[in-house]
């Protein structure tokens, strides 16, 4: 710690160690800010186990920062089981967890709050009642599935595109959505779609930054080396529409009429769409793909490190912890340009499918693999590219660097006295 160090309150509903997705993202951001600032994480009673079992058997160095854990009371939340009622209970969460800390801060334990996940913008969050300076993010909610990929889903799944999309351009018309945008000293989004749905009014103070990023401890000590017989194609994700979908089946069969060799594919990941995935997996006769479920981390790496090609249909992304692990361990990528696998996976550093049509990305998207598979060089050269790209542009190091200098300004404007 230096003398510059803040005294920050990182608002986190979700941050559980030795998880993905929005969990990893609380955990990892706030021992990312705690080696250079005093972090007190608010986050849900729900993780408190995982959090003191990972501290007591260090599985990592510290410094870790101060838990505060808060869950509503049982006559308060009765309606939430498992994701039912999520929304509703991540709402009055924010609400009663932020006042009490307003009222724990009467006498300045903190210089400032960061709100960071859920880090989305659509569902309302009270981060901004805080009585400190006030950071947002990284947030996202402004990322859309093209309206031309709507034959990837049913009737229900495209009525809640449409919503969704209805949602977003209400937006600027949502009170709570305003006052948090106008509250904050610092505003970070996450792709350039999220940025596009803040009012321009509020860009001077609006930053591009992805949630995650890639770390050294990722890379492994040399690339795999790959000599594989049969071509391993692999997938990582929750089984949800917009990440896994008719589109990515659909492809796949489509490669086995071109490629007429032998291919694996492994699928990696649980969800609610598992059971009509692999429905329409064996309406299509693809024996090869194998839907393996939900995996430890290192058997996750295990599987990006034996497999010859990522290949992901995500519609619906910001930094997908996927696309970093697959370009940590030197695997070239074939997805849509879409949000933040565009941003990962930058030019001529993968294959990138314009969505501009269900067929025209099928199509696509099934070149892109033929192209793969039939040329090892190439999927050495465009690995090596992207993992270029990254180690450029999306570091832990750079995320820190970014931090410190928002928290360093923000106090040099505080400090500046009035006219």
């Amino acid at each position: 710690m230096t003398n510059s160090a803040a005294k920050a309150l990182l608002i986190a509903y979700a941050c559980r160690p030795g998880e993905s997705s929005e969990r990893q993202v609380g955990w990892r951001w706030s021992k990312l800010i705690q080696t250079h600032h005093e972090v007190t994480v608010l986050t849900r009673e729900s993780h408190r186990t995982y959090i003191e079992n990972w501290i007591v058997e260090a599985r990592e160095e510290g410094p870790f920062p101060e838990f505060i854990y808060y869950d509503l009371p049982a006559w308060l939340s009765w309606y939430k089981k498992g994701e039912r009622g999520v929304y509703l209970y991540y709402a009055l969460w924010t609400l009663l967890a932020t006042l009490r800390c307003r009222r724990m801060n009467r006498g300045g334990r903190w210089q400032i709050t960061h709100f960071l996940t859920f880090g989305t913008m659509l569902w309302p969050q009270f981060g901004f009642l805080m009585n400190t300076p006030y950071v947002l993010g990284p947030v996202g909610g402004g990322e859309r599935i093209p309206v031309s990929l709507r034959q990837a889903f049913n009737s229900s799944g495209q009525a809640k595109i449409l919503a969704r999309r209805l949602v977003q351009r209400l937006m600027p018309l949502n009170p709570v959505f305003l006052v948090n945008l106008s509250r904050a000293s610092q505003i970070f989004a996450r792709t350039g779609e999220t940025l596009d749905m803040i009012p321009r009014r509020y860009h001077h103070k609006t930053s591009l930054l992805l949630e995650t990023a890639i770390g050294p401890e990722m890379l492994p000590e040399r690339p795999p080396a790959r000599s594989n017989e049969v071509l391993q194609i692999v997938s990582v994700g929750r089984l949800i529409t917009s990440k896994f979908n008719p589109l990515f089946l659909e492809a796949l069969d489509a490669f086995k009429s071109t490629w007429q060799r032998p291919f694996r594919v492994t699928v990696i990941g649980d969800g609610p769409e598992r059971a009509r995935l692999e429905a329409l997996r064996d309406r299509l006769g693809l024996e090869e793909v194998e839907f393996v479920g939900k995996k430890s981390s290192e058997e996750v790496y295990q599987a990006l490190r034996g497999a010859d090609i990522y290949f992901s249909t995500t519609m619906k992304e910001g930094g997908t912890w996927a696309f970093f692990e697959a370009i940590a361990n030197h695997l070239p990528i074939v997805c849509l340009k879409v949000n933040g696998p565009d941003m990962i996976v930058g030019d001529e550093c993968g294959i990138k499918i314009q969505p501009d049509g269900h067929a025209n990305a099928r199509d696509g998207l099934v070149r892109g693999l033929v192209d793969l598979a039939e040329s090892p060089s190439l999927r050495a050269d465009l690995a090596s590219k992207a993992l270029a790209h990254v180690e450029a542009n999306f570091t832990w190091e750079r995320v820190s660097e970014t931090i410190a200098t928002c928290y360093k300004n923000l106090f040099m404007s505080e400090e500046k006295p009035s006219s």
